[in-house]
């Protein structure tokens, strides 16, 4: 999915079926971005990973984990991150 500038961000990722990960929403995301973003060993000092997950209300109609690299300084970015 690339953006207007040809970085490929954001990724996703569906999550397992199943009833709401509740608490191990936060370590689904860790490990299913993580390998999904493939940030550059000289940018991951500076970028973040966040992922936005679906709310319990919204679950199970709605599953899908967005992946999102963001500069850790809040400047705009403006090359590409990942490999």
């Amino acid at each position: 999915m690339p953006d207007v500038q040809g970085h490929r961000t954001p990724r996703r990722f569906a999550t397992s079926e199943g009833p709401y990960p509740g608490t191990d929403m936060t370590r689904l995301m860790e490990n299913g971005c993580f390998p999904r973003m493939r940030i550059k060993e000289s940018k991951r000092d500076v970028i973040g990973l966040w992922g936005l997950a679906p709310a319990p209300d919204d679950w199970p109609r709605y599953r899908t984990v967005y992946c999102l690299a963001v500069p850790l300084d809040g400047r705009k970015m403006t090359r590409r991150v990942v490999r």
